[in-house]
């Protein structure tokens, strides 16, 4: 994508750093609630989500403001 200009270099790291924090597929989510129960299994996704969001908003904004170009 990138080599095709769809994303910028900045763009394609904050994708890998919030893809990879955040529970990735529902399989995930089935083991989470075989595991730990329903209700933790919530309260983990409501905890990871808004966690990977805000990391990959806050990775975005110091590169944007340091201006770095990859």
């Amino acid at each position: 994508m990138h080599d095709a200009g769809l994303l910028t270099g900045v763009q394609l790291v904050v994708a890998a750093i919030t893809l990879t924090l955040f529970m990735p597929c529902i399989a995930q989510f089935m083991m989470t609630v075989k595991e730990r129960g329903f209700k933790m299994a919530l309260a983990i996704s409501g905890f990871i989500f808004p966690s990977a969001l805000l990391a990959g908003f806050i990775v975005n904004t110091l590169m944007t403001a340091l201006r770095v170009k990859l």
